[in-house]
């Protein structure tokens, strides 16, 4: 009887453990990804090079569902949710993170998108009804001062207020994303790889169209040098969708996306082994991440 009672306590300790780590690898595989792309981008011009890296994840995840599901529950009307989850994330963020970089710069819009964290909790105790605690209050807070410390290099140039309305509206639907994604999946009887992949494919296909009628770029691949870096961005994007849908399938909002949205630390710790010729690293941004680090444990420790 004690070994049994061992065992079931010993399997909801892993429970409680997994949904951390999944959310700590889902930042880790997009913190990846990011610098891929980054090199890809350095390496040559790349139009179609967003839309590669959202083409390959749509494959790796369809075919990760394939492997390791027996069944697929693919048109049922709960999947609809991702569909519209496919056009918010990446589609319509990258449109309005893309306009806030060219109105106000890439280091203010970076900065204010940084506080995602913040609108995920708010959103989840509106819309979820969750309640966090104390500890995990505290742990969202610093965890959005420490990535507002990475990002922050001070006003750099002058823009009008009204431009705000493209970052912030960028990272309340970075917000929107967590929440609907951890509403469609929370009932334990969704499939969250087959849910990321549906998400994976609306975004392919938008950003496809973006990419060729708005944008007005003729479909034409990069050469093979700069081609495999946006493809292995991609298989690293679909690892962090994989892990992202699984923890917010298995916990709540308000402790998962402190550390799904967290990925701007790995790429701190990552820069000097894979793009210190474009990216540099300072004490700020150190600083930064042990704040953020301190908010993940605080919100690890006071998730129950």
């Amino acid at each position: 009887m004690n070994d049994c009672r061992q065992d079931i306590v010993t399997l909801d300790e892993q429970r409680a453990v997994l949904p951390i780590l999944f959310g700590l690898l889902t930042s880790l595989c997009f913190a990846i990804a990011s610098l891929l792309a980054q090199r890809g981008y350095h390496r040559g011009p790349a139009p179609w090079g967003a839309w590669i890296t959202i083409a390959v994840n749509c494959v790796f995840l369809f075919a990760g569902h394939f492997l390791l599901e027996s069944e697929t529950r693919l048109f049922i009307a709960d999947n609809f949710i991702f569909v519209v989850v496919g056009l918010l994330v990446p589609g319509a963020t990258r449109v309005l993170s893309f306009r806030g970089i060219r109105t106000m710069g890439s280091a203010i819009t970076s900065t204010i998108i940084n506080t995602t964290p913040m609108f995920s909790t708010i959103l989840a105790v509106l819309v979820l009804s969750e309640r966090p605690g104390p500890l995990v209050l505290l742990g969202v807070a610093l965890t959005v001062a420490g990535l507002i410390t990475v990002s922050w290099v001070g006003r750099q140039a002058t823009f009008q207020k009204i431009e705000l309305i493209y970052p912030f509206s960028c990272a309340l639907l970075f917000s929107l994303k967590d929440v609907t994604v951890r509403w469609g999946l929370a009932g334990g009887g969704g499939q969250p790889i087959l849910a990321a992949g549906i998400a994976a494919l609306t975004s392919t296909v938008e950003i496809y169209f973006i990419t060729r009628y708005i944008q007005k770029e003729k479909f034409v691949l990069p050469p093979p040098e700069v081609f495999s870096w946006f493809v292995w961005s991609g298989i690293f994007t679909g690892g962090s969708f994989l892990f992202m849908y699984i923890a917010l399938s298995m916990e709540r909002v308000t402790i998962v996306a402190p550390l799904i949205n967290s990925y701007a630390i790995f790429v701190l710790l990552l820069t000097p082994f894979m793009a210190r010729r474009i990216e540099s690293v300072t004490w700020r941004k150190i600083a930064g991440a042990g704040l953020v680090v301190a908010g993940i444990f605080l919100v690890s420790v006071g998730k129950d």
